[in-house]
């Protein structure tokens, strides 16, 4: 799982600088984590289906889901009946801190965009709690 971890790290690494995850930093481990996986527990498809209407409805970019379940297919077996409380924990996580930080920049609560940043600490989190 060390590799998951450097991994999740370059991509956000990138993400920060270029505000943009390529399809194919993410497309090759959802590939494979799929094979591996076939045909998956219904909680790993859960949620992923969380992060699809998530993104449909606005409040994850398309790279951040697309990270977001490379990483979800990546992880091993054992760690499927955690997922979608992971999924759920993350976006707590990412509210409470866009609320503390529009709070610091005396920023509206509402209507903006969230800096970059924030959006890759809970994959960080995610892959520490799991390893």
């Amino acid at each position: 799982m060390t590799w998951l971890l450097f991994y999740l790290l370059a991509v956000s690494l990138y993400d920060l600088r270029t505000r943009r995850i390529p399809n194919w930093c993410t497309y090759p481990l959802i590939l494979v984590g799929m094979i591996t996986h076939f045909p998956g527990h219904m909680d790993l498809w859960l949620a992923c289906f969380l992060l699809l209407s998530a993104w449909a409805s606005g409040w994850m970019g398309a790279g951040d889901v697309k990270l977001w379940m490379a990483i979800l297919w990546a992880l091993p077996d054992s760690n499927m009946p955690s997922l979608i409380l992971l999924v759920f924990l993350s976006f707590l996580i990412t509210g409470v801190m866009q609320f503390i930080w529009r709070l610091i920049q005396k920023q509206s609560l509402i209507g903006m965009k969230s800096p970059a940043a924030w959006r890759t600490l809970p994959f960080l989190l995610m892959v520490w709690h799991v390893h």
